[in-house]
């Protein structure tokens, strides 16, 4: 899947070359997205598509500065645990040492699974306890993870992304409470971003609790395009202040996104076929692999 997503991305940015007017400027910044589904760009009916990462993305090709773009590392589900777990990996520290900008989506993972989301009667609950450890969690995280980074790419702009409320369909009644959850999970993140010196990039005055046309899915958190526009240019108001907007317009020449189960049944082509090389592999080193013990004139009998 995660080779779907990055190429999804690259086709993304050729759709909006052809839309946006480039500056020949010499491209130099290299922009990594870390995270949870959000930065993967996943879509309320379970597919992956256009996220704010991609639109970030767009704003940077269209200015000419961007040089490379991945959201490789970004997967849907994702904790703020595995999210820090990515970093273990060669492929994710060498983006991150060469990349400029970086954004990170981490934390509801670990929150919203504890809040139960009764999308028929427009009802949530959730406890109190498991909900405060989760978010000490979180906190605990976010440290080892800008310290990660930090040691990784020291030089880096590290942008932390803040959450927005997204149960909107829900009475509004229930709406308060799990309000509160989320504005302690957006406090954290900004203290940590913070304190390690990144930025933190607020998005939940852009939707508020009633965001119904940006959260269309009421058994869905993700956000429409719509939504991931507002994302982006929240970050667009901290990374560039008083920078122009991504217009609009883009959202009508984004590629269509592409269904999980298509993900899924691509990865397990992609996987059949890594078998079939590996298989031809070890049969040609087998037929190359010179036979010891037998003189010249003598056959060698292979039992069956």
């Amino acid at each position: 899947m995660r080779k779907q997503i990055c190429l999804y991305a690259i086709a993304l940015l050729l759709v909006v070359a052809t839309v946006l007017p480039v500056k020949a400027e010499a491209a130099g910044l290299h922009y990594v997205a870390l995270g949870d589904s959000l930065a993967a760009g996943q879509t309320p009916n379970k597919e992956i598509g256009a996220g704010y990462a991609d639109l970030i993305a767009f704003s940077l090709q269209q200015s000419g500065s961007l040089a490379s773009f991945s959201k490789k590392w970004a997967f849907p589900g994702y904790t703020t645990e595995q999210v820090l777990e990515q970093l273990d990996k060669k492929g994710a520290q060498q983006d991150v040492r060469q990349a400029n900008i970086i954004t990170i989506s981490a934390g509801a993972n670990d929150l919203l699974p504890l809040i139960r989301n009764d999308s028929v009667r427009g009802m949530l609950s959730y406890e109190p306890i498991p909900a405060a450890f989760a978010l000490n969690r979180v906190r605990k995280t976010y440290i080892r993870l800008f310290d990660k980074i930090e040691k990784l790419n020291p030089h880096a702009e590290v942008y932390a992304m803040g959450y927005y409320f997204p149960y909107p369909h829900v009475k509004e009644q229930h709406k308060p409470s799990v309000e509160k959850q989320l504005g302690i999970l957006n406090q954290i993140i900004k203290q940590e971003a913070e304190r390690a010196g990144a930025h933190f990039v607020p998005v939940s005055s852009r939707f508020g609790n009633s965001a119904k046309s940006l959260l269309p899915n009421p058994k869905d958190v993700h956000p429409n395009t719509a939504g991931y526009l507002q994302m982006a240019n929240s970050f667009l108001d901290v990374y560039a202040p008083g920078s122009p907007h991504i217009p609009e317009q883009v959202l009508n020449t984004l590629p269509a996104p592409i269904p999980f189960s298509k993900l899924k049944s691509n990865e397990k082509e992609e996987e059949k076929k890594a078998e079939k090389d590996e298989e031809t592999k070890a049969e040609v080193a087998m037929v190359d692999q010179p036979i010891h013990g037998c003189k010249r004139g003598e056959e060698l009998i292979v039992r069956r």
